[in-house]
């Protein structure tokens, strides 16, 4: 069974909600671990070409490294699930369960635009409906399926396999060599963003909005860092401790683990907190709420913070599609970034190429609809 770590899962969430205030209060930007991901295969001429996008790559590499560093010299068995050891109750997802839970998780988020974090760190704290019906859309769809697929369910043979197949999830030697490379692009890619200068025929506000640009990067840095610390130290890289919470069945057998509860409450807290030095989303009276972001310049600085109230099909539908991918494998976008990190290639192999996939599909699905609209209103 999987055990309650309140204090863990406290410190955890509230390190991934300050990775979400750091973004906010000095960059102006949203914590949304699968937007981005998916933007590097959604849109990657403009992720890595954009000197708007530098951040997110400067992110993504802050994170590997961060990651890969904590696995190496600070707790190589950070990863290491006890419950396997004695309990071969615990679900082993299959491969099948792997693909599935990737593509539904990428199609999902990609159609409700956000997941755990966007919506249930970011969007929640401050105040969204939107983020409250996507969050209860997932954790509805995500119960469903982890209690649900039990040994008499159906899918229960074709998204799980056997105890014995454990061994074959550990990290190998080509796939940490896989994610070193993926590491070393994301930090060059970052560096070349940094270096970047403005052209000699540049304005002077051009000139100013690249700086602006160059001066999201060390706040990204340290939000990644947060990020990836909180997720680990929080176990929620652990597939059973995910398991542990959506499976309801434990709450009569006395295993149901609410850690989960613990992180996001702390993620939701500290998030909370910092919209409240953000002017026009600040629930209490504040005078010295901040209308530009911290890190950048008045003339060109500025929130990006999503303001649409509307719960349509799109959210709806995406987001109970995520969950029911995330209650299939145990992971959602930011867990499943740390794993790929540390090289296990059911997650590196299968999961993401699969997600990616969902994302680009649903990509496709959104242009669609828009095109259809604008054809209507013409």
């Amino acid at each position: 069974m999987s055990v309650f770590t309140p204090t863990t899962g406290l410190l955890g969430g509230s390190l991934i909600g300050l990775s979400a205030a750091t973004l906010l209060l000095f960059n102006g930007d949203i914590l949304g671990a699968s937007g981005l991901a998916s933007s590097l295969v959604v849109s990657p001429r403009k992720t890595f070409t954009d000197p708007s996008q530098t951040w997110k790559l400067s992110f993504m590499a802050a994170f590997w490294l961060t990651s890969r560093l904590y696995i190496a010299y600070v707790d190589k068995d950070a990863l290491k699930d006890p419950s396997m050891n004695s309990n071969s109750e615990i679900p082993i997802v299959s491969s099948l369960g792997f693909i599935a839970g990737g593509f539904l998780v990428g199609f999902g988020t990609r159609l409700g635009n956000g997941c755990t974090t966007g919506h249930g760190i970011c969007g929640m704290a401050r105040l969204s409906i939107r983020s409250f019906a996507a969050v209860g859309a997932f954790m509805a769809t995500g119960i469903f399926m982890a209690s649900g697929c039990s040994p008499t369910c159906p899918f229960y043979p074709y998204l799980r396999t056997t105890y014995d197949s454990v061994t074959e999830r550990l990290p190998t030697e080509s796939t940490l060599a896989v994610g070193t490379a993926l590491a070393s692009v994301m930090v060059g890619a970052a560096l070349k963003g940094l270096l970047r200068k403005a052209p000699d025929d540049a304005s002077a506000e051009e000139k100013e909005e690249l700086e602006n640009d160059k001066r999201k990067i060390i706040p990204s840095i340290v939000s990644a860092a947060f990020f990836s610390l909180g997720l680990v130290i929080s176990n929620m890289t652990i597939s059973s401790k995910i398991y542990g919470f959506l499976n309801m069945k434990g709450i009569k057998e006395g295993t149901w683990d609410p850690t989960l509860v613990c992180v996001m409450g702390g993620g939701f807290l500290v998030s909370f907190i910092s919209y409240q030095w953000v002017a026009g989303f600040n629930l209490f009276k504040n005078s010295k709420a901040i209308e530009c972001p911290l890190g950048q310049e008045k003339e060109c600085g500025k929130f990006n913070v999503m303001t649409n109230k509307t719960i349509d099909n799109n959210l709806v539908i995406g987001e109970a599609l995520f969950g029911l991918g995330w209650g299939a494998a145990g992971l959602c976008p930011g867990p499943a970034m740390f794993l790929a990190c540390a090289g296990y290639p059911n997650v590196l192999m299968k999961w993401w190429p699969s997600f990616f996939v969902g994302a680009l599909l649903a990509e496709k699905v959104k242009a669609i609809q828009n095109k259809a609209t604008n054809k209507k209103n013409n």
